[in-house]
């Protein structure tokens, strides 16, 4: 008897939430929202946004001791919960997918493609319980081999690990957990000191297509990401507006902070250019609530200087009005209701073409504390994810992957005015020193003795 009232309880638990998450947003919808512009990233903020170097895109790849899931096992799904046991989640581009921890030990391999200045290593936990240790070396050990340098041995803590292990050189991370507790870890990074390189000269990409997934392909490449062509562009609060980039940086520790004031923080990201679309996914600050996730080919008309809605991040306002009648317009791809204890939210939808992403989160009851955001992450087609790499393709899947206006290429970024400028170019090479004057040739006879 108890277990069949459990579900009608929580049916009703359910239906409260949803009513009182619905009375908040009809009174949120029912004002403005004002959005500032985030300036434009510069040379001096460079530092604060290391690429991560854990990602297959890149070239990486992972094992999990005995234990190794291949990458076809990896499932996904639109909802919060997800119970992976395939490593590749941990290197997949989707924060909000997570790879399952079971109590005792398990040891994870991550090997880069070549030998890395790394500086930091970093993750996500939620419910783990027990100690980690983080070693590094830059050739294939075995596990268990004490040429490894362990750089951190420490307890996990409740929201996850920031650990500086460098700058040492390295090409392999070798991750140990004693599990007392089971749990679950997400947003893993290796990342290098950062510096302006990463935005104007960006890695080439690589990926093996043998033994991949159609979940896999889709969560692979993420499309606004900072070191791509992808820029915070406005928000609807914050005391720190040049932070917003935060958002988007591929570092689960970093964040962006909404005034505790804003009634609905709201959060547009321009992805460089008109993309396709298919999944889009947040992690944030846990709070009762609703999450609506927008794509759209052009910004909100209802614009502070009443022109038409821009086409470039370069010329739009630095206010962007928004009130109910252009949000009433405005058809959400798809929206998540949160009860607050999971802080992170997904949706799938059908391949939509467009330029921006818009986040609005409507938050259930107010709240003292600010509300805040680690990472807002876009995804197009699965194929369209595969074709994102350069790695193992024929000459056609080649030229297919340089004509996909899908893609970010090296010429987009070097191109993108809104990246970091590059300093003063380096002197340019003098012509090669001359070779010396041959030594001057001396004949010395050679007297042969006789005999008497």
């Amino acid at each position: 008897m108890e277990i069949m009232r459990t579900p009608s309880s929580l049916g009703r638990a359910y239906r409260s939430v949803c009513y009182i998450i619905l009375g908040t947003a009809s009174a949120a919808l029912a004002s403005d929202v004002v959005l500032q512009k985030v300036p434009t990233l510069t040379v001096e903020q460079a530092p604060a946004y290391p690429q991560n170097l854990a990602r297959y895109h890149l070239g990486a790849q992972v094992e999990a001791g005995t234990q190794s899931k291949p990458i076809s096992s990896l499932q996904i799904s639109s909802s919060s919960e997800d119970q992976n046991a395939a490593e590749a989640a941990l290197l997949c581009d989707d924060p909000t997918v997570g790879y399952k921890l079971s109590s005792g030990l398990t040891t994870l391999l991550v090997s880069l493609p070549k030998i890395e200045n790394i500086e930091t290593v970093s993750f996500l936990n939620t419910g783990a319980r027990g100690e980690v240790t983080i070693a590094v070396a830059s050739a294939k050990l075995p596990a268990d081999s004490p040429q490894w340098r362990t750089a951190v041995h420490e307890q996990l803590s409740e929201e996850g690990i920031k650990a500086k292990i460098g700058p040492g050189e390295a090409k392999y991370v070798k991750v140990t957990f004693n599990v007392t507790q089971p749990g679950r870890i997400a947003g893993f990074g290796v990342y290098s000191p950062a510096g302006v390189a990463d935005f104007t000269m960006p890695r080439p990409r690589k990926f093996t297509a043998q033994d991949h997934s159609a979940s896999f392909a889709l969560i692979n490449y993420n499309l606004s990401d900072l070191h791509a062509k992808a820029r915070a562009l406005y928000v609807s609060s914050g005391s720190e507006l040049k932070q917003a980039n935060n958002m988007i940086d591929d570092q689960t520790s970093t964040s962006y902070n909404f005034t505790a004031d804003d009634n609905s923080p709201t959060a547009v990201i321009d992805l460089g250019k008109v993309c396709t679309v298919q999944r889009l996914s947040a992690i944030y600050s846990g709070r009762p609530g609703s999450i609506d996730f927008y794509v759209m080919q052009s910004l909100p008309a209802h614009q502070t200087d009443g022109n038409a809605s821009a086409t470039s991040s370069e010329n739009t306002p630095d206010q962007l009005k928004v009130d109910a009648d252009a949000f009433a317009k405005l058809k959400p791809v798809g929206s998540v209701v949160d009860d607050g204890k999971q802080g992170r939210a997904s949706v799938n939808f059908s391949p939509t073409a467009g330029r921006y992403v818009m986040l609005r989160w409507i938050p259930a009851s107010h709240a003292d504390n600010s509300f805040s955001v680690a990472e807002i992450a876009a995804f197009g087609p699965g194929q369209n994810s595969l074709l994102a790499s350069n790695g193992n393709f024929s000459t056609a899947e080649r030229k297919t992957l340089s004509d996909s206006k899908d893609v970010a290429d090296s010429k987009d970024l070097g191109d993108n005015k809104e990246s970091p400028a590059e300093g003063p170019p380096p002197p340019a090479e003098g012509p090669p020193p001359g070779l010396p004057d041959p030594p001057p040739f001396t004949f010395i006879p050679q007297i042969v003795p006789t005999s008497p």
